[in-house]
Formats: C-alpha cells, sequence, structure tokens
C-alpha cells in the first residue's frame, strides 16, 4: 500500500507515556512507514528523542540538503521520502545563494509576514538548476554524500512537490541496524537499489532524467498529451477543433520538444496544483472525483494570478471585451450562453469581468477529447508519464512502498529510462490513454476494400488479353442466350481490352471517383456534416487511399495509350501523385531532421568511443565514411537549390539499404564479429541519416512548402483535362 494512505491515528503504543507531546503525531507518522517494521517501539521513540530520526515537512521547491548547509563538515544524513518527490541537481553558485536566503526568510518569517508574502511564487528551482541529475520518489531513501561522490560535484537536494521526509542520523542508523538485524537488510536493501538506479543514469539518459525534472511531468498527473513528430502533418486541426469547441483553444503546439516527441503546451494536472493557491476568489479548484483542475467561469475575475503561477504556459486569459486585441467572439459567445458572464447583485460576480482564465480540462464534460479525436495521422496522443519515462521498474517502486522486504531479482531490473521512445518515435496511432473517437479498423477496411477491387479489376484485365476463356467477361457471354451455339473461339473474338470498352469505362469511374474524394478532402474535413459521418482520422485514410487507389484504376483504364492529348491529363495525374507522396515523406524527414535527433547522435557517439580503444582500424573506417558523408552533406547545404536538396534526400534513401551491406563487408574484412559489425554498421547508417539535418534544417519551410507548389497547380491542370476528356467522351458515348 501506498505511504500516501499513512493515517495519522496510528497508536503510539507502549512509546505514549515516552514521548513529549509534540512528538507523538510524527510518531504515529514513522512508525507506520514499512522501512521501521521490525524496530522496537521504545527503540524508535529513543531515537526520535534524542534527534537521531526526525520527521519533517517540506513544501515544494526547498532545498532539503545542499552545500552551504553541509560546509560546516558534518556528516549528510540518509533521508527518507515518505511522501512526495525530491529531486538532486547543480545550480549556479548564485542561483543557490539567492535562493537559499529566500528560503530562510521564508521559514523564519511571522505568520503576518507570510500573510504578506506575494502569492506568485519564484520560478521551480527544477527550472532554475543547471543540470538535474537524481530524482526520489515516495518510498525511496537516499545518502546525499553517496552522491556528491559519485558526480565530484556540490549538489543541493530540493523538493519538486511538498513532501514529508524522515532524516536518519548515522549513528542511529547503526545502533538500529546492530540491534534489529531485519532494519538493516531493508537498509542495505533501499540504498544499494538507490546506487543502482543512479549507476544507470547516465549519457541520453540523464538528458531523458533532467527534461523530466525541468519540465514538470514528474509532478504531472497521470496522463501527459505528446504529439509524435513522426507523425504529424501540421494540418493545426487539434487547434482548431479545441478552439471551436470553448470558443479559445487549449492547447499550442511547438511545446517542449526531446527527440521525436512534442511535449505541447497545455495543462498536465500537476499534482500539487501551484495554480490553485493564488486565487483570492477561489475560482479554480482541484475536482476529486475526476481528477482534474477546473475553472469556475462564472466567479473568475480575470485577475491572472492562476496563469502566472503556472510555470508551464497551461493557463490563457481569454479577452472578452469586444475592443480588447485579443478578444475571442466564439469564447465569448459560449460564457454568455451558459449565463457565465453575469456580475452584480445576486450573482458570483461583483463587477464586470474584462477577461476570463482559460485552460485545458481534458474535455471532462465530454465523451472525447476535440484535440485528439480531430487529429488525422493519430499523431496527437496521451500516455502515462512514467511509462515514458519509467525512472525505475515496477518492481523496485513495489519494493519502495513495501519497505525493501525482499531482494530484486535479475529480471526485476527493467531498462530504466528507455531512449529508443524519443529516437524512434512511438508509433501510437490509437490516441493511447486519451478519451477518442476514432474507428481502429474501418481505415485498414478501406485499404483492404480499395486494393482488392483494383487487384479484381486488374486480373480480369489481364485474363481478358492473355486467357480470354478464363475472364469473368467470358463466363457472362457464355450465360446469354444469343450465344448459346456459338463456339468459344467466336465468344473470344467479342472479348478485347482497350479504352473505352465497358471494364475501361468502370475504372475510369470509379478512378475518377475515388479522385474527386481525395481532392475535396480539405473540404471534408472542416464541414460538421462530414465530421458527424466519420472521425478526420478515417478521412485522412479515405485521402490517402482514393490518392492512391484512384490513379491506379485510371492508368488501367488508359490501357497505357499515351499517343492522344489525353495524356496530358494523365502525366498531369503522375505529377499530383508524385508529389503527394514527396509531400508525405517530407512531413515525416523534416521534423525527425531538424529537430528530433540530438538525443540519437549523443547515444551514436557514446558508443563509438567505447569501440575505438578496442577497435582502431574498424572505427576509423566508420570515422573515414561519415567525414566523406558529412563533407558531401555540406557541399549540398551550401547550394541554395532546394531542389537539389530534395533529390539528395531521395537518393540518400535509395541507398540506404546498398551501403549498410557494403559497410557490413568490410567491418566482416577487419575481422569484426557479427553482433559487433551489424551494430556499428547500424549506428554508422543512424549517423549519416542524422548528418543529413544540416541539408534539411536551413531549408525546413522550404522543402514542406515546395511540394505544394508542384501538387495544387497539377491537381488543377487535372481537373481541367479529367473534365475535358469525360464531357467529350460522354457525348461520343453510344447510349
Amino acid at each position: 500500500m501506498s505511504n500516501l494512505a499513512i493515517q495519522q491515528s496510528v497508536p503510539v503504543g507502549l512509546a505514549a507515556g515516552l514521548l513529549p507531546p509534540h512528538l507523538e503525531a510524527d510518531y504515529a507518522l514513522i512508525r507506520a512507514l514499512p522501512l521501521f517494521e521490525g524496530v522496537g517501539n521504545e527503540d524508535l521513540a529513543n531515537a526520535m528523542m534524542q534527534g537521531g530520526i526526525a520527521l519533517r515537512t517540506v513544501e515544494r521547491d526547498m532545498f532539503v540538503l545542499d552545500p552551504i548547509g553541509l560546509s560546516h563538515g558534518q556528516p549528510a544524513p540518509v533521508v527518507h521520502v515518505a511522501r512526495g518527490q525530491i529531486a538532486a541537481a547543480v545550480f549556479m553558485e548564485n542561483e543557490l545563494v539567492e535562493r537559499r536566503a529566500y528560503q530562510q526568510a521564508h521559514e523564519n518569517a511571522s505568520r503576518e509576514e507570510r500573510e504578506a508574502e506575494s502569492l506568485i511564487k519564484p520560478p521551480p528551482l527544477a527550472r532554475v538548476a543547471l543540470k538535474n541529475v537524481a530524482l526520489f520518489m515516495e518510498g525511496d531513501l537516499f545518502n546525499s554524500g553517496a552522491l556528491n561522490a559519485t558526480h565530484g560535484q556540490p549538489i543541493a537536494f530540493y523538493t519538486t512537490a511538498p513532501s514529508l521526509l524522515v532524516s536518519l542520523d548515522h549513528r542511529w542508523i547503526a545502533e538500529l541496524a546492530v540491534r534489529f538485524p531485519v532494519f538493516e537488510m531493508r537498509l542495505r536493501r533501499a540504498l544499494s537499489i538507490s546506487r543502482e538506479r543512479l549507476a544507470w543514469v547516465s549519457g541520453v539518459k540523464q538528458e531523458l532524467l533532467d527534461f523530466f525534472v525541468r519540465q514538470g511531468i514528474s509532478v504531472s498527473g497521470d496522463m501527459v498529451r505528446v504529439r509524435q513528430l513522426g507523425l504529424c502533418i501540421d494540418c493545426k486541426l487539434c487547434e482548431e477543433a479545441c478552439e471551436e469547441r470553448y470558443g479559445a483553444r487549449r492547447l499550442t503546439l511547438g511545446g517542449y520538444q526531446l527527440g521525436m516527441l512534442d511535449f505541447i503546451y497545455t495543462c498536465r494536472t500537476c499534482t500539487d496544483q501551484r495554480c490553485i493557491d493564488p486565487c483570492a476568489y477561489d475560482s479554480i479548484k482541484f475536482d476529486d472525483v475526476k481528477k482534474e483542475v477546473v475553472i469556475n467561469e462564472s466567479t473568475c475575475t480575470g485577475c491572472t494570478a492562476c496563469a502566472q503561477s503556472c510555470p508551464y504556459g497551461a493557463i490563457d486569459m481569454v479577452e472578452i471585451e469586444p475592443e480588447a486585441p485579443t478578444f475571442k467572439k466564439h469564447f465569448m459567445a459560449r460564457l454568455e450562453k451558459r449565463d457565465a458572464l453575469k456580475f452584480g447583485p445576486g450573482t458570483p460576480r461583483v463587477a464586470r469581468a474584462r477577461r476570463i482564465a482559460n485552460k485545458c480540462d481534458h474535455c471532462i464534460a465530454y465523451g472525447d477529447q476535440a484535440c485528439v479525436s480531430a487529429c488525422p495521422t493519430g499523431s496527437l496522443i496521451e500516455i502515462n508519464a512514467y511509462d515514458l519515462f519509467r525512472e525505475r521498474s515496477p518492481k523496485m517502486q513495489q519494493l519502495a512502498y513495501t519497505g525493501f522486504n525482499a531482494d530484486l531479482t535479475k529480471k526485476d531490473r527493467k531498462e530504466v529510462l528507455p531512449v529508443l521512445p524519443f529516437i524512434e518515435g512511438l508509433a501510437v496511432r490509437s490516441g493511447g490513454i486519451a478519451k477518442v473517437k476514432r474507428g481502429r479498423y474501418a481505415p485498414l477496411l478501406l485499404w483492404v476494400l480499395g486494393i482488392t477491387a483494383f487487384l479484381a479489376a486488374t486480373a480480369e484485365a489481364v485474363l481478358r488479353l492473355y486467357a480470354p476463356k478464363l475472364s469473368y467477361r467470358f463466363m457472362e457471354l457464355s450465360a446469354l442466350p444469343e450465344f448459346e451455339n456459338i463456339p468459344a473461339a467466336g465468344i473470344i473474338e467479342k472479348i478485347t481490352f482497350r479504352p473505352g470498352d465497358q471494364l475501361s469505362t468502370y475504372c475510369a469511374l470509379t478512378g475518377t471517383g475515388l479522385m474527386v474524394i481525395a481532392a475535396v478532402y480539405p473540404i471534408f474535413r472542416r464541414i460538421k456534416m462530414f465530421r458527424w459521418l466519420a472521425s478526420n482520422t478515417m478521412w485522412f485514410d479515405f485521402h490517402l487511399m482514393a490518392g492512391t487507389v484512384g490513379p491506379m484504376f485510371i492508368a488501367l483504364h488508359s490501357v497505357l495509350r499515351l499517343d492522344s492529348w489525353v495524356s496530358a491529363a494523365f502525366w498531369s495525374m503522375v505529377i499530383v501523385v508524385i508529389s503527394g507522396f514527396l509531400g508525405r515523406y517530407l512531413y515525416t524527414q523534416v521534423p525527425e531532421l531538424s529537430s528530433g535527433v540530438e538525443l540519437e547522435e549523443l547515444d551514436h557517439e557514446r558508443a563509438f568511443q567505447k569501440a575505438r580503444p578496442v577497435l582502431p582500424v574498424p572505427m576509423a573506417e566508420i570515422d573515414r565514411e561519415l567525414a566523406e558523408q558529412r563533407a558531401w552533406a555540406q557541399q549540398v547545404a551550401m547550394s541554395p537549390s532546394v531542389l537539389r536538396a530534395l533529390w539528395w534526400l531521395i537518393f540518400q534513401d535509395v541507398g540506404r539499404i546498398p551501403r549498410t551491406m557494403a559497410r557490413k563487408s568490410r567491418l566482416a574484412q577487419l575481422q569484426v564479429d557479427k553482433a559487433t559489425r551489424n551494430d556499428l554498421a547500424r549506428r554508422a547508417g543512424r549517423m549519416i541519416v542524422i548528418g543529413r539535418r544540416q541539408v534539411v534544417a536551413p531549408k525546413a519551410q522550404l522543402l514542406l512548402h515546395s511540394w505544394k507548389k508542384v501538387h495544387v497547380p497539377f491537381t488543377i491542370m487535372l481537373t481541367g483535362f479529367a473534365v475535358a476528356h469525360i464531357w467529350i467522351s460522354w457525348s461520343r458515348a453510344a447510349w
């Protein structure tokens, strides 16, 4: 059971008569902690009375242990996190001194002085820190001295959320360990697991941990919303859907990016809800049932205190006066419909509000989340923050909650802070754990139907040309009365496949219909009636399927006879299809190469550094290849031609497999074992891909917009030729 459920009503038992009244409540809490099971009541009480074990309640963003406080040479105590969260970080000396002085003034202030303090607190220490290097959750035990020795520099420990801490003096630890072997074993396991976790956090994992703490995700709620950059097509439909539902959007793309994930600007429902305390009008509260921070728009005065206290930019102040430059007409209309803007006698608001606070509440009143449902590619999802960052294995967490009553087995040592989700992306298209209205199998069914229909038509066309007796047309004609006495050879003469016949015409109608649907997709995705019929994901997949299968039917209809003016329509169609696929290709390449590879590059570089002393000759070969590729990329980057950069990217992808095979062959000749050879070859290939960012980054927006300059004009040209061709063919048809 979690220590959060500790009740202060635990009886003090035999120790009640030994303790002074002011320690009885503390004793009840400490006595209930699993870590101290097996320690005698009197011994625990004596340790507390003599200061060997002490309970301390600490507000958020307060130092627990720091170099200044320990500068007199006293040994650093062992600290047990009974509740809350502690981070360890490196600080600039001036920042450390300044924030420590603020803390001392706050702790020494009288009640009246505290009431006079500003409700807007300083920035979180997680963001002031140069680097967050460790994190300790509920149930953890840590020794600050061991961490300092590990990192070789002074480190300060601070609370990232309101915490309840138990401090253990070394002398009393030794004494209790001698008297109670069970306590010694628990303590030994706790410190061993703590050291093991800290040893794993290095290199890329260190960057992940720092991000986890710095951006407040470690104190967020169970869910965190992220945008998968590899899937996003930058359509902004998520922002539009949110604004359509609430009159003002409650999320903004382009937040804190880590690898291939964008932690967008939106509310994360922090566990310590620092936005609530500053509100003097009780207009923002935490709903204990729905586990969500909600704003009472009927009482909000627009004082901005909640927005200023949120360090993550999750709360906006929306103007409701028409003269204001940021006035939102639909936002005001929504509030007026709910009578949320009333003021004066008999209403919750005394005076007219000029602005109202606006924040994401995960669409608490709806059956879905507008932004996630609107995302056509499944890029926007919600996931469990601890599943994503996983700073300790589930077994480690269980042991912390149960007082480290068992040893950690080898299979329980799951990888901490996994890197792959940030390097390769999550590839989750279902919305994750978000509320979403989206069919999972309908898009797949569309593709199956489209491809199956095309293959059936193609099979019939091929049979008519090369094996007419096996075709469906032969069977159809043979069943007609007028062909009853005609020999098979006579029926076969009637079976053809050429432009203008029945099958060709059906292919033309099917292909044209699909391409019309593909062309009007931008209209479908914005009209409510179409969104009611199907989700944006469905329409987008329909657009992709129609834009792919439609031209295939048209090509089958033409029988590749391109000797007339109609060929202009065919080649326009080819250009439209190719430019469409090119645009999708760029939307996956540009985010990855312009902002999503720093972590992966660091990981590969560390692997190469370890391999160079052991495999000097093979690594020299890899370094030579990487240097050549970087020089080539630099030449392309210096060229002003966007077209050259585009074709270079495509050429690089086409030649990736042959280059990988050649690289493995060279390493095999240098006597590198198979496992190492495959790993080095893979890493070198990825480093070559990463090196392409010097081409992509400066031309990112030009590349993303260049395909539209081809796609849109040729779509218009194709439409014109297609209409003319259909009109002429229709007028000549013998009906």
